[in-house]
This record gives structure tokens, sequence and C-alpha cells, in this order.
């Protein structure tokens, strides 16, 4: 189906090329800044912004302002989803089948188990789930961004926030004090709030303050060594290991703990100002009551918008930091996060097979870094609420990524917390 297309952000950039990309973002504002705001957000994740898209939801005359001290999105590990992003992605922002044009589909677990010898794979798939996503990071959180200022909701890129450990309240309900340093000095430097919440991930702006984080050290933890590549030869997909071809994430378990396969939808090349486009040719779309199927497809909307797009899968390994690597593991290549991955991938032929012969490594697709490494992923943050604040996602605690919830449990405490800030502000 051809489409009117819209192409106000990349010609705001062709007129002014001054502009930055962080300029270009905030510029997309329902408000302007006036130091006040009833709810402010210390960053502009994937939860901090489903909680302000639900909070403006159920109360929308409160006024929320969030701050992210990332210039623009970008790439960040937790790209699978469940039934609950899902459900909150059609309550709050879209049915799924919109945003199936921009995110990769996902439907269900499956996962083999390697022997100890690394040749034996049985498999299990899980079904019965609720269609989700595989997201592309940068692409979801502009997307979500985007949703948010469609709401009435200033999202600010480029603005890093130092937020005050709360003192003797001064009167009842005392939010903490936010001080503001934005990189393109557009907005002031403070903004007062009836309440904060801390968004702001393993930074933990605030939940830092009263304590340092706990990790689990009285048992295991888990580390985590994760690179991108590109499949080599789709054609006989299926022949690789049972249903490989299914849109599932794939996990393939071993004694230290287990990989994940999670295939998504990179626009990485796609210029933001077109990205921006393209995000809001679909948000304005569905406002005006655009069936999802009239929708044109990703393919016709790169093409459209100048946005190219390819398929990528996210590959790593999720293990046991309690196992005892080998000394020297120069022979598999050089720093941590190579070597330790391509331990794993050599320690059990099956899966050192499925990567060598049907993937292609994409090096360096994400900046200047191939191989990525987490270490000692799970843990808490003993204060997650106090006087005019909470905290949610990252900063309040990370879950082990060998049970894996991630984004899934993040999006009900999400949901969760805005219920309770729209009770208290009522």
């Amino acid at each position: 189906m051809a489409i009117d297309a819209v192409r106000r952000f990349t010609e705001l950039r062709r007129q002014h090329p001054e502009l930055s990309e962080t300029q270009l973002l905030n510029s997309n504002n329902p408000r302007g800044f006036t130091g006040s705001a009833d709810v402010v957000v210390a960053g502009a994740g994937i939860l901090g912004l489903c909680y302000a898209i639900h909070l403006k939801n159920i109360s929308p005359d409160l006024k929320i302002d969030i701050f992210e001290k990332s210039l623009t999105p970008i790439q960040k590990i937790g790209e699978s989803t469940l039934s609950p992003f899902a459900t909150f992605t059609t309550g709050d922002v879209l049915p799924y089948d919109y945003l199936l044009r921009i995110f990769a589909l996902k439907d269900g677990l499956h996962f083999y188990s390697v022997d100890q010898e690394g040749r034996d794979v049985t498999a299990q798939d899980i079904g019965g789930l609720d269609i989700a996503f595989q997201l592309d990071r940068r692409m979801s959180e502009l997307f979500m961004t985007m949703w948010a200022q469609s709401l009435g909701i200033n999202v600010y890129h480029g603005v890093a926030l130092s937020i005050s450990k709360p003192d003797i309240p001064v009167r009842p309900f005392s939010a903490p004090k936010v001080l503001l340093k934005d990189s393109s000095n557009t907005i002031g430097t403070s903004i007062d709030a009836r309440l904060v919440c801390d968004a702001s991930g393993f930074s933990r702006r605030l939940t830092g303050k009263f304590a340092p984080r706990e990790k689990f050290e009285s048992s295991w933890n888990a580390d985590a060594y994760y690179t991108y590549f590109r499949e080599k030869d789709t054609s006989k997909i299926e022949d690789r290991l049972l249903c490989w071809d299914y849109p599932a994430t794939k996990h393939l378990c071993f004694p230290e703990g287990w990989g994940w396969f999670i295939g998504l939808i990179s626009w990485e090349r796609a210029p933001l100002a077109n990205l921006m486009d393209l995000c809001a040719q679909i948000i304005t779309s569905a406002a005006a009551g655009v069936p999802a199927d009239k929708i044109p497809c990703t393919r016709a909307l790169s093409k459209t918008f100048d946005c190219p797009f390819e398929f990528i899968s996210s590959i790593g390994w999720a293990v046991r930091n309690d196992f005892q690597l080998p000394s020297d593991l120069s022979a598999y290549g050089t720093g941590e996060g190579e070597q330790k991955f391509n331990f794993f991938k050599k320690r059990y032929p099956t899966i050192d097979k499925l990567l060598t012969e049907s993937y292609e490594l994409l090096p360096n697709y994400y900046g200047k870094t191939t191989y990525f490494v987490k270490k000692g992923l799970a843990y808490r943050s003993p204060v997650v609420a106090g006087e005019g604040w909470l905290a949610i996602g990252n900063s309040a605690g990370f879950t082990n990524p060998l049970i894996s919830p991630g984004i899934n449990a993040g999006v009900a405490g999400s949901w969760s917390a805005a219920n309770l800030t729209a009770q208290v502000l009522a």
C-alpha cells in the first residue's frame, strides 16, 4: 500500500544541519521546559518509558518529564521479551501487529540440552505463550520515546541528573532535589517534582545514595559473554537443530549455563532522522485509525524512508561464575570477552559446529566493541523507595539471567509502580 510519507525530521535536519541528533530528538517534545513537573523519571530506558506511558494513560493530567543522559537511544543487552511486554504494549501502546513492522517476531521458547560431551542434543518446546517481540533496543527505545511524546510526555536526551538524598522533609511527602546538566544547554539546571522515579538502571542514581548494591555472594552469580552474528545460508535452516527455523528464542543449555540465540531486525545503519520519520508514520497512522494490515510491510517502510535494515542474531552465554575457567585462555583470542565466548563455543562440538557453519561474526557492529562482557549480574538494592521517590528496573535490582525474566519482570514492576504513583498523587 502506497503511503503519503511525511518527512518532518529529515526535512528539519536538511534545513538545520547544525542540529545535533540529541536536539533533533528533543525537538519532538510536546511542551516547553518549565522547571517543574508532577513526576520526574531518571532514565529513558525501556522500563522508565513503560512506567511513564502507563502513568500518563491512567492519569492524563499529570505532567511527566523524563531525562536520559545518553545522547540518543542506543543498542544494549535485553533484547528478548515474553507475554508481559506484549500485554503491556497492546494495552498501553499499540497492538502487536503494528509493532511487528519494526520488531522481530518471537513465538515461544525452545530449549536444547547439550550433553556433557557436547555432541548429543535433546529439544523441548515451551508453547502456549502469547506472541511477543525480539527487540533492537535502539529502535524500541526510539519508538517508545516518540510514543511517550505523542501522549504529552517530555523526554529529554543528553541530560545527566544529580539526585540528592532527601533531607528531613520541609513539608509532607517532599521529593528529592533534582539537578540537571544539559549537554545542549537548552533547558534549566534544576527541576522541582512531586515525585521522582529512579529508572537509571545500573548507575542507580538514587538507590545508590542509600546503600551499595548487594550481590548474592553466598551462592553463585552469573556472568555473560556475547556478540552479534549474521546467518550465512538460511536455505536449509531447518537442518541445523530441531525446529531451528521457528521464530522462538533458542536456548542451548549446557552444564555451566546456557546460550541464547535471538533473531533481530536491526536498524543500526539507518540515520536517526529517517527512523524518526518512520516511527512517526506508524504513530500518526494508528492515531488516524489506519488498520495495521493497511500499513506497509517492513521492507516497504524501509524503502520509503531510506532506513536500511537487516536480520542479525544476538548470541551469547550466561554462565555460572563459580565455574573455574583455565588460567590461560590466550588460545581463544584477545581480550576477556572474545576468549571466554570462544572457550564455551569450542567446549561443546555441537555449538562450535552450529556457529562455525551457520553464522558469520559481525565485528564492531555496535561501535568499537565486538565482544561484550557483563559480570556478577544479579544484585539487589536494599532501599528502593522513600519520601517522594521510588525505583524501578535495574536501579532496584537485576535478576539472574540464568532464570531470564529480564524486561518481562521489569515491565510488571514498572506497571505496578505507575499504579501506586497515580494513587499517591491523586
